[in-house]
């Protein structure tokens, strides 16, 4: 799975607005959304945040695990 719909998917699964998620990792609700839409890729500052967010691995964000 592309990094940009395992973004939208966890945010789906755990009940959350773009606007709750951007906001919690300290980004523009813009600049998330284009993480979601794959126009941009996260910095990997921002990987580790999203990963200690959800509580998952780097590894599972980008699909290198199930």
């Amino acid at each position: 799975m592309e990094l940009h719909n395992r973004l939208k998917e966890l945010r789906n699964e755990n009940g959350l607005t773009l606007k709750q998620v951007s906001s919690s990792l300290g980004l523009t609700l813009s600049a998330y959304a284009n993480y979601e839409h794959g126009i941009r890729e996260p910095s990997v500052d921002t990987i580790k945040r999203i990963c200690r967010f959800y509580k998952i691995s780097a590894d599972y964000l980008l699909d290198l695990e199930n």
